[in-house]
């Protein structure tokens, strides 16, 4: 996974046995655990080691250090989500605009918020990371995805107005989103509507 990482964040090997990848997964999946539960703050190599039933030295034969796992745990998470957003569109591909769009931004709201404290720690580290050539990969297909939705159902928006509202209405989305349900108590109903009219309001 050492693909477009720079610095001491690149995986020290790929695995290529079938137990050696099954380890590696058990890692990255213990990192996901404890920072679902417990946040950054207990994101550790000793943390991980325990969670996932292997040695600290197992555990460092596969990741130098706790970026390096977090860096591996961001492109599972990229990898996820576009796997989400692909198998929605062949749901969405047979309804009316709105209606897609409503579905689109119900499937954001629940991989944002279902877990809440994962996706909070990736956004913070995303940008931390030099993971930027992962993240631009994730975009690309997931833009790619929205985009041949978008050109079936508004066959009257050009070439380039529908490749820039790929790119532009997550992104709108998430901010219409946040600034609902992150009041206390959350206003998740509200915070649909709004992302809802914001994405129709942005494509006329």
């Amino acid at each position: 996974m050492g693909i477009g990482l720079t610095g001491n964040i690149s995986a020290r090997k790929t695995p290529r046995q079938a137990r050696a990848i099954a380890t590696r997964a058990a890692i990255v999946e213990a990192a996901a655990r404890i920072i679902s539960e417990g946040g950054l703050g207990a994101f550790n190599t000793n943390a991980v080691s325990a969670c996932a039933g292997v040695s600290v030295g197992s555990l460092y034969q596969y990741f130098p250090n706790k970026d390096a796992i977090m860096a591996a745990l961001i492109a599972r998470q990229q990898q996820f989500l576009t796997d989400q957003i692909e198998a929605s569109l062949e749901t969405t591909a047979h309804l009316e605009f709105e209606a897609a769009m409503r579905h689109l931004v119900r499937l954001a709201m629940h991989l944002h918020r279902e877990d809440a404290l994962l996706a909070t720690a990736i956004d913070h580290e995303e940008a931390r990371l030099p993971v930027q050539a992962i993240v631009l990969v994730a975009l690309e297909r997931s833009g790619a995805l929205v985009s041949a939705l978008l050109a079936k159902l508004r066959p009257d928006l050009s070439a380039e107005v529908v490749a820039r509202a790929a790119r532009t209405l997550p992104n709108l989305v998430r901010a219409v989103v946040d600034a609902w349900a992150n009041l206390d108590p959350p206003q998740i109903d509200v915070a649909e509507e709004e992302a809802v009219k914001a994405v129709i309001g942005y494509l006329g």
